[in-house]
């Protein structure tokens, strides 16, 4: 029973995100899992971690198999092994959450759940989040982007407003289990934290900084299968071009991730012509590389273009889709089975914000804006945010919402604005505080149009990142766990002869 109670709530975790919003359910998700924690023994507690990481994974990112297979061009069934083997991995996570909380079996269950069971969760959350290139998918402050608990993503990022979440969940469950005073006063805490979070809408960490700024991103549609065609490459920038005409009134026009499928040093004295002629400043993903004899690195990137030419390459690259890891182990396996792969290098260095339409944006690239803590170095010198993507590679999945629900976190906890522009959709407008003002829907051409106000001043969460939500759960947990080692000591002396 507790097996099938746990592969329930994996499966309505994902619920509470992106498409549906039904963030509730991410309450009853975690409260069914505590629940069967709360007395469950190590063995059980793994079992059960493991299966609910199984079933919220399996149903969640199911669209790596079209990534890897319809996309990839990876075989049906090595795609399915490796998503098979992805899922198994990242399930690995609750897994071992659920085993080290049931070391603390011995102790107050109330301080268990409230305390030590919602800082190991987030601990876990944070690791997976960068851990062997990192999967932050649904770490559970993302659900609550529309709700007054994103109130504190400017002082702490997603962990802070998850572990509120995870920690109202372990009283909720104490105060059924285990009804008592001190049950009581951690509800009453976590009911003062909740009231709070509407208390802090009117606090802000940043102002207006100079006037609006025009946008017009193009969206443009172009199928996977035609993108990378040498023959049709000419045709997909000559149809962007076209499309950005109109756009004389805008101060920045804005295209998606790998939008000119080429070299920059490749680019036509025509292409040039018209970037340099048209009244907008222009923001493009684009190829670069260091040299042109096919041994340099070359680099998935973003040029902006006003007077000169400003560069960003990214940093964080797809596995198996820009990268392929451990290719000195699995090589020979790829050269066999024939797999396409690309080989992106990775930018190393620090990168300053692209300067256009005279302001500063903070750049990223596809997932790069899944990761919080990454960009906060552009952040601090920036205006506004600005990300590219390209999720023709998700298809007609639950990914592309995801991504923006995560890319709207990144607005509400640096309260700067945000540009992105995807081929496929979802391209968008995003406000300071996480709103969507204006989107495109999926695959369709599109020309989004609207304003961004930049703004400047620096959230507590964008000067310390994740530093102090992390100090604070590992405290807690490590806490509790030395103590789950003084106890057990002291249990096996006690009890030997």
């Amino acid at each position: 029973m507790k097996i099938v109670l746990s592969a329930l709530a994996g499966g309505i975790h994902v619920l509470a995100f992106a498409p549906f919003y039904w963030w509730p359910l991410s309450i009853v998700s975690l409260a069914l899992l505590f629940y069967v924690w709360a007395d469950a023994t190590g063995r059980m507690a793994l079992a059960t971690g493991f299966v609910y990481g199984l079933a919220m994974f399996g149903f969640g990112v199911s669209w790596m198999y079209i990534s890897l297979n319809t996309y990839g061009g990876m075989p049906a069934l090595a795609a399915g092994f490796s998503v098979a083997l992805g899922i198994v991995y990242i399930s690995l996570f609750p897994a071992l959450c659920g085993f080290l909380q049931s070391l603390a079996a011995g102790m107050d269950p109330r301080l268990r759940l409230c305390l030590f069971m919602p800082a190991l969760w987030l601990l876990f959350e944070w690791v997976r989040g960068w851990f062997l290139t990192g999967f932050p998918w649904f770490s559970l402050g993302y659900a609550y982007i529309e709700t007054p608990l994103s109130n504190y993503a400017p002082l702490g990022g997603v962990y802070l407003v998850g572990l509120i979440v995870a920690m109202s969940v372990g009283t909720l469950v104490a105060v059924i289990r285990f009804p008592s005073r001190m049950s009581l006063f951690f509800l009453i805490l976590v009911i003062l934290v909740w009231f709070e979070g509407w208390i802090l809408n009117t606090t802000t960490w940043t102002a207006r900084e100079g006037s609006p700024v025009r946008i017009g991103i193009v969206q443009n549609n172009v199928p996977f299968s035609a993108k990378w065609d040498a023959a049709e490459s000419e045709r997909i920038v000559t149809e962007y071009i076209e499309k950005s005409a109109p756009l004389t009134d805008r101060d920045l026009v804005v295209w998606p991730e790998a939008a000119v499928p080429d070299y920059l040093d490749s680019l036509s004295t025509d292409f040039w012509g018209y970037v340099e002629t048209h009244p907008a400043d222009f923001v493009f993903g684009v190829l670069y590389r260091d040299g042109q004899d096919g041994a340099q690195p070359y680099y998935n990137s973003v040029a902006a273009v006003t007077d000169k030419i400003m560069l960003y390459r990214k940093q964080h690259l797809v596995p198996f889709g820009e990268y392929f890891p451990a290719q000195w182990l699995f090589g020979p396996l790829l050269d066999r089975l024939d797999i396409p792969m690309s080989e992106f290098s990775p930018w190393t260095g620090r990168q300053l914000p692209l300067e256009a339409a005279g302001n500063r944006f903070a750049v990223s690239i596809c997932f790069e804006d899944a990761f919080p803590n990454e960009g906060r170095f552009q952040v601090r010198r920036a205006g506004a945010l600005l990300n590219v993507s390209e999720d023709i590679w998700f298809g007609n999945s639950l990914a592309p919402h995801q991504r923006l629900q995560m890319a709207r976190f990144r607005a509400r906890e640096s309260e700067r604005p945000m540009i992105r522009a995807s081929n496929t959709g979802l391209s968008s407008l995003i406000n300071w505080k996480g709103g969507i003002e204006e989107y495109a829907p999926q695959f369709e051409k599109a020309i989004l149009t609207g304003e961004v106000q930049p703004r400047s001043g620096v959230t507590p969460y964008v000067a310390f990142g994740d530093t102090p939500v992390v100090v604070l759960i590992a405290s807690i947990s490590g806490f509790f766990l030395v103590l789950c080692l003084v106890y057990r000591r002291q249990a096996s002396r006690r009890y030997s002869p």
